[in-house]
């Protein structure tokens, strides 16, 4: 790749700034793309493995090892600032690269594990500088959307999820996208993926990065214009280095919710809308109108362990059984444990038990963000809380057998070889909402 040495004397991109931290478009728009379009000779690899191996070289701000710390003791997870402070991360990275490489156009490719399947030979070749040693034994051969965790229905759907679903609650409380999607990638490429502290050290941080925001800038066009809190969006966040290696002050997270002012736009949006089968309905009907309704909240407060649970009202569960197509079932909890170093290398199984038998509602593996001791941390602390939901797919569950259902989640260990004692649960919630309706 040719690299426009004069321009990265210059100063390479320019990024200048509308108001406070808003970034300005660059023209044109930086595009990125899906690595199934790239080989090890595209510009856009070429340049990102370029600035790799001259930021490992390195040992002031614009350094990788810095970009690791940054991400250590700054990133936000478990709350709503996730998606937009990841996106600053991501941005503020590519200029980086556009400087140290002269590659102004450089815009950081996407890796979708639904539709690319395998992680690109550029990244898993050992003489690449986008090769990381640190990571699961057999990823280079690993089909991603066979693995375990990565076949989840439950990642998002992007036409649908209201904006706490989709993005996270604050101050705590993930979205679906943070805690399926994002959580199961980080567990299953391992080593320095599995943490925090060490996960941005792997170049597949990077590309995996890029496709959670693919993921955001597709449900932002469905859904998430009009559903943004005006106290979310007057929030900020920081952390971050430009360029220039200097510290850049809090960003307004309402100039962050647009790619294209950002100066990038994705070559194409997220191929799959909705992660669920369309419900079927009579012949010649198109919707359901609703004529009724009922709902219940529930609660449990851990008991000791790493086990909860809650049944379901039996009322509830009853009319579930005698359900036809005009019943909607919305199931929407929460599960919460210590945010402690004993949660790491554990996977949140969530699920819904009635007769003898059990049906997934969730299965997510812990990415919990701990700070270094001693060491304060806007957005970290309290509780470490992954949601779930449910809908009609439970019904063949509840029609198998009588007695009573209940919803239970436990911490599974995926290291037990160490010995560990259980995590620690906190509290478990649940909002059943069951809504008669009509076919039209």
């Amino acid at each position: 790749m040719r690299m426009n040495r004069r321009a990265a004397l210059a100063g390479g991109v320019a990024a200048a700034t509308v108001g406070p931290g808003v970034l300005r478009a660059q023209t044109p728009v930086r595009l990125r793309q899906g690595v199934d379009a790239l080989t090890a000779t595209s510009d856009d690899v070429a340049a990102f493995g370029e600035a790799v191996r001259l930021m490992k070289r390195r040992n002031d701000r614009l350094s990788w090892a810095n970009q690791t710390r940054i991400h250590h003791r700054q990133a936000q997870h478990n709350n709503s600032l996730f998606l937009p402070w990841h996106r600053q991360q991501l941005l503020h990275l590519e200029q980086i690269v556009a400087r140290l490489t002269g590659h102004e156009r450089f815009a950081m490719p996407y890796w979708d594990w639904q539709e690319h399947r395998y992680l690109p030979d550029w990244v898993t070749d050992r003489d690449s500088p986008l090769y990381e040693r640190d990571r699961e034994r057999g990823v280079e051969t690993l089909d991603f959307a066979a693995a375990r965790w990565a076949e989840s229905p439950y990642t998002a759907r992007l036409a649908a999820d209201d904006f706490a679903t989709f993005c996270g609650r604050q101050p705590r409380g993930m979205g679906m996208v943070e805690g399926y999607g994002h959580n199961h990638i980080h567990q299953l490429i391992g080593g320095a993926m599995k943490h925090p502290r060490t996960s941005a050290q792997d170049p597949m941080f990077w590309l995996h990065h890029s496709n959670v925001d693919r993921v955001w800038a597709t449900w932002h066009g469905a859904r998430g214009k009009d559903l943004y809190p005006p106290e979310w969006t007057a929030m900020t966040v920081s952390g971050f280095v430009d360029p220039d290696g200097r510290e850049v002050g809090a960003l307004p997270v309402g100039g962050t919710l647009e790619t294209r002012p950002l100066g990038y736009d994705y070559d194409r949006l997220y191929p799959f809308p909705v992660f669920s089968v369309p419900q079927p309905g009579p012949p010649g009907a198109t919707r359901r109108i609703p004529t009724g309704g009922r709902s219940w909240t529930m609660r449990a407060e851990a008991a000791g362990g790493g086990r909860m649970s809650l049944t379901l009202p039996d009322e509830a569960v009853a009319r579930m059984r005698d359900a036809d197509d005009t019943l909607v079932i919305a199931g929407e909890g929460a599960v919460a444990y210590a945010s402690e170093a004993g949660l790491e290398d554990r996977s949140l199984e969530v699920r819904m038990t009635a007769g003898g038998r059990e049906r997934s509602l969730g299965s997510s593996p812990t990415f919990v963000h701990l700070p270094d001791p001693g060491e304060g941390h806007r957005g970290h602390g309290g509780p470490y809380v992954l949601p779930f939901r449910f809908g009609e797919e439970v019904l063949n569950l509840l029609a198998a057998g009588d007695g009573p259902a209940a919803v239970t989640v436990f911490a599974e260990d995926l290291a037990p070889e160490l010995g560990r004692p259980d995590a620690r649960a906190a509290w478990m919630e649940l909002t059943l909402t069951l809504t008669e309706t009509r076919w039209t």
